[in-house]
Order: C-alpha cells, then structure tokens, then sequence
C-alpha cells in the first residue's frame, strides 16, 4: 500500500496441487495398431481437504490456485472440469486453476512470485518445494 491507495496490493496466495483434493487412478487405453494411451480418472473428492481449505482461504483472505502437472497425466480439461463441479456444489475454495507442464519448471518459478506463500502438496511430495512447501494440515 502506497500513499493510502490499495489497488496495487495483492492478496497471498497459495497453491494446492490437484492430488490433494481428488483420489485418482491411471488408466491404461490399449488400442490396436498404436501406441497405448494413459489418462488420468478422477474417482472421489476429498471433501475435508476442501472443507480445510474453504475455512482457511475465506478466514485469511487467500487466494488460492488449483494446479496439476501435464507429466502427471492431468490436462486442463480435468482442473476445469473440477473447478465447474465444485462451482455448482457452491463450495469452491478456488480462484484459479492453471496446467504446468513440469515440476521442475514449476518449481522454477516459485521464487519469482513475491506474493505466493506457499504450495499445499501430499506429505510425501512436500519437499520437492524447499521452504515453500507446506502440508495441508499444516495451514
């Protein structure tokens, strides 16, 4: 905030990567004459993992950003798909959904956004994010 004007201030924002929220299998396609096919199945939500993130984003004012990986098989169909569902049930914590292609890259670009808190991952896969990796019982 500058002078009294707010407009130039940003909410925090936090980052939940798509295996937090859903349980999902990996299904194998096998077609004749080409290449098998793996796409990613959503089969439930994890309705507490909203429920925790809905209390926490509305009591907070965060911003909060649903994410999943193209090397992990989702596609953006899959987050908006997620995103209109939860929209209809009216118990959306998510502002945003976005596809990254990579980790790594994802990763990369962490430190450049100066108003990012942190990334909500599955307890194994938390410290792939250094300092910026946070367990969701942990928020």
């Amino acid at each position: 905030m500058k002078g009294g004007d707010i407009s130039n201030e940003t909410s925090p924002r936090v980052i939940v990567t798509i295996d937090v929220v859903v349980q999902s299998e990996v299904i194998e396609n096998k077609r004749l004459l080409r290449s098998d096919v793996q796409e990613r199945k959503v089969k439930s939500l994890n309705h507490l993992a909203l429920s925790h993130l809905w209390n926490v984003a509305s009591k907070y004012g965060l911003s909060v950003e649903l994410a999943g990986f193209e090397s992990e098989l989702w596609t953006q169909d899959d987050l908006d798909k997620l995103m209109d569902k939860l929209d209809r049930r009216g118990g959306n914590p998510f502002n945003y959904a976005e596809l990254y292609t990579d980790i790594d890259d994802f990763v990369g670009e962490l430190p450049y956004r100066s108003n990012l808190k942190g990334v909500i991952d599955l307890p194994e896969r938390v410290m792939r994010y250094g300092s910026m990796g946070i367990e969701l019982q942990n928020l």
